[in-house]
Formats: structure tokens, sequence, C-alpha cells
């Protein structure tokens, strides 16, 4: 079976098992992130999945944010 990456954790499953995957770690039930009340729980749920990560995905995380930041003052200096 081939291996497929998950979108939203960058997690490596196996194809027939990522849509179980998807719901079961990123559902709308686990009581993560779905909808914070305000930006303060926001940055907590964040921080909180950020704590959970490996190494490796802190790195990524990390590097991702920078490129969105970039991106961002670049469209505002624009």
């Amino acid at each position: 079976m081939a291996t497929v990456k998950c979108d939203v954790c960058g997690g490596t499953f196996s194809q027939s098992y990522l849509a179980s995957h998807k719901r079961l770690a990123h559902g709308k039930g686990n009581g993560s992130a779905a909808s914070p009340a305000s930006e303060d729980e926001a940055v907590e749920a964040i921080v909180s999945l950020y704590g959970r990560l490996s190494a490796e995905g802190r790195r990524r995380v990390l590097r991702l944010l920078t490129a969105k930041n970039k991106k961002s003052k670049e469209i505002q200096q624009a």
C-alpha cells in the first residue's frame, strides 16, 4: 500500500489509514482549536499543539510561520 502524508500534521500513513487518522486525530470533536472564542484562546491552543510536536515538527512550524510572516510584510509594504 502506498504511503501518503497528512496535510494537517505532516505525518506519514498508509493510504488506506489516512482518512481514519484525519477523523480521529484532527476531527471536529477532539476538543482542539476548532473555534476559539478569543484570540487569547487561539494562542493558547496553538501553544498547546506546538508543545506536542517533535523537534522536527517544531522546526517545520517555525519555517512555515517565518515564511508566512515574511509574505504578510511584503504584502503590507506593497
